[in-house]
């Protein structure tokens, strides 16, 4: 029941929301986390899964988990990285309460994007536009709760929130290099190695 009265709170009034979860921090534990990102795996499941053929964004070779992905590895990088800068430039949150802040902020996501992908059933491709608005709103709302969230619980002003976020999406974007680049690192050694081991084989 907290987890929905929070949520809500979260969708009508998100600074008195954050702002408390802040502030009673004592209170809050790491299982809203789990849910609400559980919660929202299931959503964009059921989105990819029944949103109508026409206006949907994947096709029959799409990857569901990498689907899935494309959502929530930028919500856990964000909440990840926003922390780092937080806690560098005189922050207050810690990090269950910035992936706490993060999980609450997809409350428009879960909320919403069923209804949205229920009524791509009854429209075309002529109403295409009208779909992609309604979800760039969704995703717009997350963001902006995101951003909301940063500076009530840390206490910033305007302008070291609009740093915070610059310096956030950045480090975000070395993080995703970071892995790519070792991901690209280990499958060529792997390769490397099996070749070794294809050559001994056929010598011995």
């Amino acid at each position: 029941m907290k987890i929905i009265k929070m949520s809500l709170l979260v969708l009508f009034h998100p600074v008195v929301a954050f702002s408390y979860i802040q502030k009673e921090r004592e209170r809050f534990q790491a299982r809203p986390i789990a849910i609400l990102l559980l919660l929202g795996v299931i959503v964009r499941l059921i989105s990819l899964q029944f949103t109508h053929y026409p206006l949907s964004s994947i096709t029959m070779r799409s990857n569901l988990v990498l689907e899935v992905a494309k959502l929530f590895v930028p919500l856990v990088s964000w909440g990840l990285c926003s922390y780092l800068m937080t806690t560098i430039l005189d922050g207050e949150t810690m990090f269950r309460e910035s992936m706490l802040a993060v999980s609450y902020a997809l409350t428009p996501y879960i909320v919403f994007m069923i209804p949205l992908t229920l009524l791509s059933r009854v429209l075309d491709t002529n109403q295409a536009g009208l779909f992609n608005s309604l979800e760039a709103c969704i995703l717009g709302w997350v963001i902006l709760l995101t951003i909301i969230s940063l500076k009530e619980m840390n206490h910033f002003t305007v302008g070291k929130t609009v740093m915070i976020v610059l310096l956030s999406v950045f480090t975000v974007a070395i993080l995703w290099a970071a892995v790519a680049l070792l991901y690209s690192i280990c499958t060529q050694f792997l390769d490397f190695v099996g070749e070794i081991m294809i050559e001994l084989r056929y010598k011995f």
